[in-house]
């Protein structure tokens, strides 16, 4: 797999720069979250409701999305402490943490399925 670093010959030098960003806030807050056992565990917490950890995931988005959208509408933020800086990062973490998660809900659903006899 390729590094940020061997990417960055083409595109946006902030965008590379914002990669490394996003993975500082992805494991700093993975620890206050999930801690050492599993990093997706409290994501996987949503099977303990009947619901798939992708899903949960989504939710999070769209109330991320529907923050952007008030602010757009009114063109403020009372929670003083998140910008929209700081809402866009955890949409573009959620976003690659709902990949992953779909990956591991196929992989899973795939081995899960019957497999038919060859003939």
């Amino acid at each position: 797999m390729e590094t940020i670093a061997e990417l960055s010959g083409f595109g946006h030098p902030r965008f590379y720069e914002l990669l490394v960003q996003m993975a500082h806030l992805h494991s700093a807050k993975n620890h206050d979250y999930a801690g050492d056992e599993d990093p997706l565990g409290n994501f996987k917490a949503a099977y303990r409701m009947g619901a798939k950890p992708s899903l949960g995931v989504m939710l999070r988005l769209q109330d991320k999305w529907s923050r952007l959208e008030q602010f757009v509408k009114t063109g403020r933020l009372l929670v003083k402490n998140e910008s929209v800086y700081d809402t866009l990062m955890d949409n573009a973490v959620y976003s690659l943490l709902a990949i992953i998660l779909l990956e591991e809900e196929q992989r899973a659903d795939a081995r899960k399925a019957p497999q038919r006899a060859e003939a």
